[in-house]
């Protein structure tokens, strides 16, 4: 990744951002806020770029488009279109306790999504091997067989593994209890998962510690946390339902899956098999993508986790789900989206230290959309458009030359052109006069220190108690000159957190002379370099 990041506008007008993910958030050539984001290499290969016409605008803040009713009689011609799909797309079912919950989706032909897994039949071809029970698949005898799905005259077949039927595996610490935990909430870093616990009572946080958190639970404070003789007294089983006093209030109910596993495992003498246990290596989400209709339509999600040892779990019930934006779908602990304001949202699901997300596009009901007839310039182009043609926008509006000069200007350099920088443009009659006024801006100073400038802020680049007047002009200094040199981030981030010397001989030593604290120092590298 280089450095040097552009505003570009094809020569058509339209608005193209050759940005980098910290250049989000400045007005497009409409003057609304767009985040669109790729890195630029040197000057030649900006013109190369320029000469393809690198992209189109994308606009999203747009008005509402006027909605029509769709027609009754359209219902069944959209039903027989359909295609379904059903998750997962494979079942492997290890044990005698073992299920795997399904979700059944239909997408219409203008890829809108449908949850129809309560409306769709599902029939095991083989009943001997496995059966389906409220949309959970069980097993019955080890075999082999197939889950047959039918909705709209459409049909899916999911195969079906059962083995070790008469296997029925007893609680266990790491795979049952501790993503409860975390599916709780005990182990963030609001409730015990902070560095000094809560209450006096602490866990590793989102359990990275299980050793630690299994002896503080059954050791550090004998008798107090756990009562074997009497689970369900626990004082760890009390405070989670409420029955006691607990700052973190109620966790689950006394009659829910969460309870039933933690007073089991505690009858069974609450054991550790830390070392015996497999490993998570991957979380699954289904499904991955979701295009809803209407405020109110809901999507189920399912997880499941995959182990080390070749077996994986349906986990729906263990896993963490977040919205990053309830303002267009909100989702309920057991991974149900309802769907609201028009947009975009990406569902996390978290899971023993792993993270997935799952796209959840919302749409107004039945909006009437007219694809456009703009061919797409290269391979970008065709991503913005099919993201707008999902979200039913069209792309903005050509801008006039004047237009276009006053903003890429105040993108690019931070201020408005001048009477001769407007009189050369305006007279150019030449085809490419956008692409060469991009260049021509991006090699000024005003480019590297506007971008020094942002940087700084987030670097904490200032004078202080720790940082003298002298080491922070030859911080912003240094910086400033890296940009103007078009030096790669990585580059730039590996000279900063491998820097020694002193602050003056080697300004990016300021980096750690700003905080001197070691575990803020991690929390700034964390932050900034890794999104964390």
């Amino acid at each position: 990744m280089n450095m040097i990041m552009a505003t570009r506008f094809q020569e058509t007008g339209h608005a193209v951002h050759d940005r980098s993910p910290w250049q989000a958030g400045l007005p497009n050539h409409r003057g609304q806020r767009r985040a669109c984001a790729w890195p630029l290499n040197a000057k030649k290969s900006r013109r190369r770029l320029a000469a393809q016409g690198l992209a189109i605008g994308l606009c999203v803040l747009l008005a509402p488009v006027a909605a029509v009713p769709s027609s009754a009689q359209d219902a069944p011609a959209q039903a027989a279109s359909m295609q379904i799909q059903c998750f997962p797309p494979d079942i492997h079912l290890d044990h005698g306790l073992d299920f795997q919950s399904i979700v059944v989706t239909a997408t219409r032909p203008d890829g809108v999504t449908q949850d129809v897994t309560e409306a769709a039949e599902k029939q095991i071809a083989n009943p001997a091997v496995a059966s389906v029970s409220e949309n959970h698949v069980v097993p019955a005898a080890d075999g082999e067989t197939v889950l047959v799905v039918r909705y709209a005259g459409q049909e899916v077949q999911i195969p079906v593994i059962v083995k070790n039927v008469a296997s029925k595996p007893p609680v266990s610490f790491m795979l049952d209890v501790m993503p409860l935990f975390s599916r709780a909430g005990c182990n963030t870093g609001s409730c015990h998962g902070a560095a000094k616990g809560k209450d006096g009572f602490r866990l590793s946080l989102f359990g990275y510690d299980p050793a630690g958190d299994h002896f503080r639970i059954t050791r550090e404070l004998p008798f107090r946390r756990i009562n074997l003789a009497l689970p369900e007294e626990s004082l760890l089983v009390q405070k989670a339902i409420g029955a006691v006093p607990h700052t973190g209030g109620k966790r689950f109910e006394a009659d829910s899956q969460s309870y039933r596993l933690l007073v089991a495992w505690l009858q069974a003498g609450a054991p550790f098999d830390g070392d015996q246990a497999p490993k998570v290596v991957d979380l699954e989400v289904y499904p991955m993508a979701s295009v809803l209709e209407g405020a109110g339509t809901q999507q189920r999600l399912v997880a499941r986790a995959k182990y080390s040892d070749g077996t994986d779990r349906d986990v729906t019930d263990s896993v963490t789900f977040i919205s990053n934006n309830d303002n267009s779908a909100t989702v309920t602990p057991d991974g149900r989206i309802t769907a609201d304001k028009r947009g975009e949202a990406f569902i996390l699901a978290r899971f023993e230290g792993k993270t997935v997300a799952s796209q959840v596009l919302v749409l107004p009901a039945d909006v009437q959309y007219t694809p456009p007839q703009e061919k797409p310039v290269n391979y970008i182009d065709e991503f913005v458009l099919a993201k707008l043609a999902k979200l039913r926008i069209s792309p903005s509006p050509l801008c006039d030359d004047a237009t276009f000069l006053r903003r890429v200007t105040l993108d690019i350099v931070g201020r408005l052109p001048t009477e001769d920088e407007y009189r050369q443009f305006m007279a150019d009659s030449s085809p490419d006069k956008r692409a060469k006024t991009i260049d021509r801006l991006v090699e000024q100073r005003e480019f590297a220190e506007i971008w020094a400038m942002k940087w700084a802020e987030l670097l904490m680049i200032r004078s202080g108690n720790t940082v003298s007047v002298k080491s922070a002009y030859l911080y912003n200094q240094w910086l400033t000159e890296a940009i103007a040199k078009n030096t790669p981030v990585n580059v730039l981030f590996r000279e900063m957190l491998a820097a020694n010397g002193g602050t003056f001989s080697n300004p990016a030593t300021n980096f750690y002379q700003v905080e001197t604290d070691t575990l803020k120092t991690t929390e700034n590298v964390a932050q900034l370099f890794m999104g964390v």
